[in-house]
């Protein structure tokens, strides 16, 4: 019967120090499942995030590859004005206060059909900028800004 209980005492023993292992201590033993896990969760979510915006990197990756694309405007300077589609007029209260604002010299994109003038490619190349086929030299300006 001693040994009976003695046997009992150990089981229970082990059965409590095992309940009593901490977080990290069994983190450890399962190091390998977690980390697998770990990995499945990134991979679902990387495939989800591809898939919702899937539209938004194929256009990326499109205007990379177009008529000259990335490497042509990389040949001048990195200060290459986007062009403006569209202006959107504001009513603008009168007590606002009117900000002048120096623009400086930089490349503007000319729509398709446009060229840039004979002056402008001058100036830009006596700046030391290339030009590409559709893209001129604005001069610093000052605007008017509210």
């Amino acid at each position: 019967m001693d040994i009976q209980s003695r046997a009992n005492h150990t089981i229970d023993g082990n059965i409590n120090e095992n309940k009593k292992k901490s977080f990290i201590e069994k983190a450890k033993e399962h190091k390998k499942e977690i980390a697998i896990g770990a990995v499945a969760i990134l991979s679902v979510v990387t495939i989800v995030l591809v898939v919702k915006n899937k539209a938004t990197i194929e256009a990326a990756i499109k205007s990379t590859h177009t008529k000259g694309g990335l490497a042509n405007s990389l040949k001048g300077r990195n200060n290459v004005a986007p062009t403006i589609s569209e202006v959107t007029p504001t009513n603008i209260p009168s007590n606002t206060p009117i900000v002048e604002i120096n623009v400086r010299g930089h490349i503007r994109n000319l729509p398709e059909g446009w060229n840039p003038s004979a002056s402008n490619k001058e100036v830009a190349r006596n700046l030391g900028y290339c030009l590409d086929e559709h893209q001129t030299w604005v001069n610093p300006y000052t605007k008017i800004a509210a």
